[in-house]
């Protein structure tokens, strides 16, 4: 577990740092809000992108800072070797999102989603009802890391999630975590020379 203020986004960190492809160049981070994610990417990628819908106010100098729509801003096709998003997912149309991440990855780059999903099996209910007074409890210990960003809830279940990943990403591995969160992982297959 991370030392310092906590919130349920900064406890998958993690997560989404094991996935960082070996050697890799250029990485964007999708809803960077203060930074954090951005700032310990840039000590295993060599470029990194953060861009966010509001301004940031903050300077890393091995992060280049944008303040815009994900969705609409002009990126290189296929110009990162990762691309990550931590608690955005929900905030984007799910398909046209996912259709994005793959249409900017290269060959070879990888995708490393921490998402919130609608709760909606008795599984989902047990572990929401687990969750909380550990979350509860963990923060009474720990401090609380404010968000600092727009709250929302899911619109879709992990389930929907699961087949829109796979239809739009072939091969993603979609997990369940606690604190209401999911990881979804997927790596762009390489090209195959023509023969």
């Amino acid at each position: 577990m991370r030392r310092g203020p906590w919130n349920h986004n900064l406890q998958y960190h993690d997560v989404v740092l094991r996935a960082v492809p070996p050697q890799c160049m250029s990485a964007l981070d999708v809803g960077c809000g203060k930074g954090e994610l951005a700032q310990r990417l840039a000590t295993v990628c060599r470029q990194v992108t953060a861009i966010d819908c509001a301004p940031i106010d903050r300077a890393i100098p091995e992060v280049h800072f944008l303040a815009g729509d994900f969705m609409t801003y002009s990126f290189p096709e296929g110009g990162f070797d990762l691309i990550t998003a931590v608690a955005v997912l929900h905030h984007l149309p799910l398909r046209a999102a996912l259709t994005r991440f793959r249409t900017l990855l290269r060959p070879g780059g990888v995708l490393a989603v921490i998402g919130l999903y609608r709760i909606d099996t008795p599984v989902d209910l047990a572990l929401g009802c687990c969750a909380l007074p550990i979350s509860w409890a963990i923060r009474r210990c720990l401090g609380e890391a404010q968000v600092g960003a727009p709250i929302q809830d899911a619109a879709e279940t992990l389930r929907e999630i699961r087949t829109a990943a796979h239809e739009v990403l072939p091969g993603a591995l979609v997990r369940r975590h606690f604190f209401f969160r999911y990881s979804l992982v997927w790596k762009k297959v390489q090209t195959e020379p023509r023969q």
